[in-house]
């Protein structure tokens, strides 16, 4: 019955403002931050009236960090980059209907990160969400990198989906409660595109450009780029939450464009499958956490490219594209532990096979400690080691500062 009451909260709540606590948090599981301070309302105004009340936020995540790079000729030492500043706003717009939107400035521009509106007007647990709006893949894809338990989304993740997928267009998704103890969710979503926006390991020529994959502009509806999730949790014990999930991201149909040669293959496909567990343990007091978790990922159909280049000439004509279509698997698993409301520590590991045609495998390893001065306000210091199993080997400190200003909202999801 618990997690049936606090499923029912969670959804009812909707566009409920967050700050340093990541807002996609499953219904009973250990929370990432102190309860939030601000004020819960968020509204929107009639003609006759003089006031406006939407959630604003602003955040601000910078990256203090030292590199040592495992390729000799690339910059290594330390650096100081403002990796995200975000602006969003969220109200409701009728009873029956909210929106939100987050733009990022990137260098000198502004870019709309999300913009969305979640009708919940079918009755019982249903929602639709249309416009422009992360992922439901696994519990990691649909949040932003500052709102990460980690500096950074684990190694395979950033391998087979990308450092961020978003895409236009619509998710359906409900939950319903089993029996007293279990609540289960589906959803699915169509999209013109969920190609990501930067790849971790992109295709390159024989002169180190990126050979981009591309999705038509127009297309047929069989066509159109799909996600869907099953999950379901349920109360283990007294004080652990047990959940299992599985997601798919699919794109039926693109093309590998290698500018420098002239070529291109098309008619591509690939999906990206994904199995999650996650465990959560939380004391009496509410002071001591436990979170563990991790993610079988494997990425099939079409995953890569490469060039053969029979005179090592590019651009002399005899240049042709190779498509990889071996099934990749990886996988990551994370413990964080937190001693008290302010402070946790964990560690993450992750494994991916790559698709560059010399059947590498990386793995990373990631050790952090956070400190919460308050749910607007949060310091991580992380060490991050980047192995690949030709030898090398990226090494990366970092402190990471961010700091929010106003209710910070988006859409609830487990």
């Amino acid at each position: 019955m618990r997690l049936s009451l606090s499923a029912a909260a969670l959804c009812a709540a909707g566009a409920a403002p967050f700050a340093q606590g990541s807002p996609f948090q499953t219904p009973g599981m250990p929370s990432q931050a102190p309860p939030p301070q601000a004020d819960a309302e968020s509204g929107q105004s009639d003609r006759f009236s003089s006031s406006f009340n939407p959630a604003i936020s602003f955040i601000a995540d910078i990256v203090f960090d030292y590199l040592d790079p495992a390729d000799s000729a690339a910059d290594d030492g330390f650096d100081a980059e403002l990796r995200g500043l975000e602006l969003s706003a969220n109200a409701w717009v009728d009873p029956k209907a909210w929106a939100y939107f987050v733009g990022a400035a990137d260098e000198e521009e502004l870019s709309i990160e999300e913009a969305a509106v979640h009708f919940t007007g079918l009755g019982g647990n249903h929602v639709v969400r249309a416009g422009r709006f992360f992922i439901d893949f696994g519990k990691q894809m649909q949040i932003h990198p500052h709102e990460l338990r980690t500096l950074e989304r684990p190694l395979v993740l950033r391998a087979y989906l990308g450092e961020e997928v978003k895409g236009d267009g619509a998710q359906w998704d409900c939950w319903t409660s089993v029996g007293e103890e279990t609540v289960v969710r589906w959803s699915v979503g169509v999209f013109a595109d969920l190609l990501p926006e930067e790849a971790a390991f992109p295709a390159v020529d024989q002169t180190g450009e990126e050979i981009t994959p591309e999705v038509a502009e127009r297309k047929d509806a069989g066509d159109l780029n799909y996600t869907a999730r099953l999950t379901g949790f349920r109360d283990v014990g007294e004080h652990g939450v047990l959940q299992l999930g599985g997601s798919l991201r699919s794109i039926p149909d693109f093309t590998f464009v290698d500018d420098t040669n002239g070529l291109a293959a098309d008619g591509l496909d690939s999906e990206v499958w994904g199995l999650d567990l996650t465990y959560g343990w939380t004391s009496d007091t509410g002071l001591e956490r436990w979170t563990l978790g991790g993610e079988l990922l494997a990425e099939t159909g079409d995953s890569g490219v490469t060039v053969d280049d029979p005179d090592t000439t590019p651009g002399s004509g005899d240049e042709t594209l190779s498509v990889l279509d071996d099934a990749l698997f990886g996988w990551f698993a994370y413990g964080d532990y937190a001693w008290s409301r302010f402070d946790s520590a964990g560690l993450q590991l992750s494994m991916a096979e790559l698709a560059d045609g010399a059947d590498t495998d990386a793995s990373e390893v990631e050790a952090y400690y956070t400190h919460l001065f308050s749910e607007f306000h949060r310091l991580r210091l992380a060490v991050t080691s980047t192995d690949l199993d030709t030898g090398d080997e990226d090494l990366r400190v970092a402190l990471q500062y961010t700091a929010t200003v106003g209710a910070h909202g988006h859409g609830i999801s487990f």
